[in-house]
């Protein structure tokens, strides 16, 4: 009786290996193959974030504003520039280390009048010189 149930467990080993487990192919689910989902709602595609650089940098005792390594004439100028950004914008803020805190402060707060809650500081603080263009 003892061989009988080995040769059955044998059996039932081989064929659990052997049997195939792939799905059927061409077959696709009800709902897409109908193709009758026109009332739903279309997703729209997200567009990256415009991300804008700010830099303030001391060269004496004047500050200098660039927006993108593009140099600003002044402050106003800054402040009219991300007065046209649209609120989902991230602006970068890199300021360096001898600007006083007032600059920073401001092009901050002018941010968050105009809707953008998304400032970012840099881990390291930007150069003390004007960009290279």
């Amino acid at each position: 009786m003892a061989p009988l149930i080995d040769a059955v467990f044998l059996l039932l080993t081989y064929f659990l290996f052997t049997i195939s487990l792939a799905t059927v192919e061409g077959l696709l689910p009800s709902e897409l193959a109908l193709g009758d989902s026109f009332d739903q709602e279309k997703l729209e595609l997200d567009e990256p974030k415009k991300e804008v650089v700010v830099r303030v940098v001391q060269t004496g005792a004047r500050v200098q504003y660039f927006v993108d390594d593009w140099p600003s004439s002044s402050y106003e100028d800054v402040s009219q520039h991300i007065g046209k950004l649209p609120p989902e914008s991230i602006v970068v803020l890199d300021a360096g280390a001898t600007v006083a805190y007032e600059h920073v402060i401001r092009v901050y707060n002018r941010c968050l009048q105009v809707g953008v809650e998304k400032v970012v500081f840099p881990l390291t603080s930007g150069s003390q010189t004007a960009p290279r263009t």
